[in-house]
């Protein structure tokens, strides 16, 4: 038996009487589980593949039940060997022992399952969801957040342990490009000294060089500062960025904004320590998609409003007009033409950072837009909207959800990290009179129960005011 043990975590796991038993995983769940029944009741079962028999500890005071992984009996043939050593200790991959076709089936899966549960509909009202693969299954991610703690006079620098708070610390991760995988293991060296714990979020940045962000709770010995401020000065890094707790404002050393090449094929830049996708060319497949996706058949222009814009990953494209929809065009491709522009175009987002870079980014391109800095799930919809383009964050987005139903608004585009909170809020918009047209889910996060999914909703009638 191939023994994937894993020391329990507290002190009520290791008095209580232990129940060991044998059970068949059917199927992922989201959050990364493995499911299966034993004797009817569902237990989920962290670290398996779907078709594995596992010996499992059981823990049937959690609803549902928990099984902790004791071995594989037999390994189903959706079950790999993780190419990264420290795939058992990390928590950032929790599916990288599972088959990259088999990760794609279930994220499939389970965005189906969330939606039905959640509206009205069944699975079978549903329309296909078309699934976008990642371009690389390792060497995706350009920007990730790493933890660093300062211990018995060394730094150490990984990723945050599965279902602890411990440090997993890593000297190169193989899901990173290769401009930024050496970092985890620079780290310790750059902040020696330091005292007390912090996130550190790496990320590419002008020309493809790193930029870090130190989010620090503790002391920084003067040798750090100078340190980040020589890597800067050799160009090694973009930039970095530094804030300590308590502290009115960031200290910055060369540029540290993130920057992605844009769907547009335009530097997009990104504010400091704020929100980007995992990957640039995941990131150019979903504008592209969200655009295409927010056509709208009409003799004239129409007027779109972008909610939680961000630094305008989105708004790039749909500043210009939404693209004429090109279901065949593969994942990649260019962008199909479009025409000159909407009547007009509104983004609003919160942060005062994002705003700042968003305008940039449509004043570079000589785009017209107005951008709002203002709550988007409590902002109103102006009447004369025909399109509604929301990426809200993972926690949704209810209040626009409520929003759009009692709104104006003929083709609504929600682009979602979270299957749970999407399916909510496509709940509230569909009581408006829409019916879901499309369903389309990007694997942004290859090797892991993330997942990006858009919907397009269409009013299908006018509903009851």
């Amino acid at each position: 038996m191939k023994s994937l043990h894993r020391r329990s975590n507290g002190a009520r796991a290791r008095h209580r009487p232990s129940e060991r038993a044998q059970l068949r995983i059917d199927a992922l769940a989201a959050g990364g589980a493995g499911v299966g029944r034993l004797a009817g009741e569902v237990v989920f079962v962290p670290g398996t593949a779907p078709g594995d028999l596992v010996e499992v500890e059981l823990d049937r005071s959690a609803r549902p039940a928990r099984g902790r992984l004791l071995g594989v009996v037999e390994p189903s043939a959706d079950r790999v060997a993780p190419p990264c050593r420290f795939a058992d200790a990390c928590g950032g991959c929790d599916w990288m022992h599972v088959r990259i076709e088999a990760q794609q089936a279930a994220h499939e899966q389970i965005v189906r399952q969330a939606i039905a549960r959640a509206t009205s509909l069944t699975e079978a009202d549903l329309p296909p969801i078309r699934v976008h693969p990642a371009p690389l299954p390792l060497g995706y991610r350009s920007r990730a957040r790493l933890f660093a703690r300062a211990e018995r006079g060394e730094v150490r620098v990984g990723y945050r342990a599965p279902r602890t708070h411990a440090v997993a610390a890593v000297d190169r991760c193989v899901v990173l490009v290769d401009a930024i995988a050496p970092l985890a293991g620079e780290l310790p060296g750059v902040l020696h000294g330091a005292v007390g714990e912090g996130d550190v979020l790496i990320s590419l940045g002008a020309s493809s060089r790193p930029v870090v962000e130190v989010l620090w709770r503790g002391q920084l010995p003067p040798a750090v500062w100078q340190r980040l401020d020589e890597r800067t000065a050799r160009g090694e890094w973009a930039g970095a960025r530094v804030t300590l707790d308590g502290a009115r404002e960031a200290a910055s050393f060369g540029d540290p904004r993130p920057a992605i090449l844009g769907a547009d094929g335009l530097p997009l830049f990104l504010a400091p320590g704020g929100f980007g996708q995992p990957s640039e060319e995941g990131a150019a497949v979903l504008a592209r998609r969200a655009a295409e996706l927010a056509h709208l058949d009409s003799t004239r222009p129409p007027h779109v409003l972008e909610l939680f814009a961000g630094s305008g990953t989105l708004s790039v494209l749909l500043a210009r007009g939404a693209l004429r929809p090109s279901p065949a065009a593969e994942p990649g491709g260019a962008a199909a033409s479009g025409p000159p522009g909407p009547a007009s175009f509104t983004a609003v987002e919160l942060s005062p950072g994002a705003v700042a870079c968003l305008r940039q980014n449509l004043a570079a391109r000589g785009l017209a837009g107005k951008a709002i800095e203002a709550d988007a799930d409590q902002y109103p919809i102006p009447a004369r909207t025909d399109v509604v383009v929301l990426d809200p964050p993972r926690s949704g987005a209810p209040g626009a959800a409520r929003a759009i139903a009692a709104s104006s608004a003929r083709v609504v585009v929600y682009v979602s990290c979270d299957p749970a909170t999407l399916a909510r809020d496509l709940g509230g918009i569909l009581r408006g009179g829409f019916e879901i047209t499309d369903i389309e889910a990007v694997e942004l996060f290859p090797q892991t129960s993330h997942i990006e999914s858009i919907v397009r909703l269409s009013r299908a009638r006018r509903s009851a005011r």
